[in-house]
């Protein structure tokens, strides 16, 4: 019985992803580092003032910044134009390591955006129910259901992921710990 991920790439290797443009000589673009003048790992302060001149976004400064009291994160969430719905972007340290997209599914749909960055970015790294995956040694962008788009620093969201594990061993330690007052 084949898995999800292994049905897919027996699927990709006698016939890629539809792109529309099967005598395409184009070559497969590196990812990018955010969506368009928005790049991963700027600070809080520059994303902010981008995004007052970004015509994706209908951004009004202050009134549409939310912090969040989670220790060093914040957020900005901004109204979309056209074809985006609503944007995320979530700082670490007063960087941005997190750009959400959720897309207006009345004007977008899963399969063009699927066919664009699968033409631009080559196969998936990744298919799985939650959507597509395209990554690198530094961050992962991903086509997520219903209809999302993510870019996000695979550093930061790595070190989470460590801080969590040392946590949890912590945890675990002082568990035992006290069970030995006992």
């Amino acid at each position: 019985m084949y898995s999800q991920s292994s049905l897919f790439e027996d699927e990709t290797k006698n016939s890629n992803i539809e792109t529309g443009d099967e005598d395409s000589t184009e070559e497969i673009s590196a990812l990018p580092d955010g969506y368009r003048s928005i790049l991963l790992g700027m600070e809080f302060s520059e994303v902010k003032d981008l995004l007052l001149r970004e015509a994706r976004f209908d951004f009004r400064g202050d009134p549409d910044v939310s912090i969040q009291t989670n220790g060093n994160q914040s957020l900005i969430s901004s109204s979309g134009r056209a074809f985006i719905d609503q944007g995320f972007f979530q700082f670490n340290e007063n960087l941005l390591y997190l750009i959400i997209l959720q897309m207006d599914r009345e004007r977008m749909d899963f399969y063009s955006l699927q066919k664009t960055l699968t033409k631009k970015y080559g196969q998936p790294a990744e298919l799985s129910p939650e959507g597509l995956f395209w990554k690198n040694e530094k961050m992962q962008l991903s086509l997520e259901y219903p209809l999302t788009i993510k870019y996000l620093d695979l550093e930061v969201f790595n070190s989470f992921i460590e801080e969590d594990i040392r946590l949890k061993s912590f945890q675990e330690i002082s568990h035992s710990e006290f069970l030995k007052d006992f």
